[in-house]
């Protein structure tokens, strides 16, 4: 394994810790009805590899966006998204 492989991997895990505490975030300030993180910035931080961290968000315990359909349909297909990207990154580097 590479040093480029290995900077992608950790990227991806910060990615979607950073995303799974957005979305945590975002439902905190629901409960609180402060200012909220945009839908858009939660979809762009799950297309930069951070699906699946976002996804974690939607279940248990948050149960966060799970209900709105640019989430249940969206999400789940940019994590065959993110997995067919990092799989090109993976066999093509």
């Amino acid at each position: 394994m590479t040093q480029y492989h290995k900077l992608i991997i950790g990227y991806t895990v910060f990615i979607n810790c950073f995303a799974y505490v957005l979305m945590c975030y975002d439902k905190w300030q629901s409960n609180k009805k402060g200012q909220r993180v945009p839908e858009r910035r939660l979809i762009l931080v799950a297309s930069l590899l951070g699906a699946v961290g976002v996804y974690a968000g939607m279940k248990s315990p948050l149960y966060h966006k799970a209900a709105k359909p640019k989430f249940k349909i969206g999400v789940p297909l940019l994590i065959g998204v993110n997995a067919a990207c990092i799989y090109i990154i993976f066999k093509f580097s």
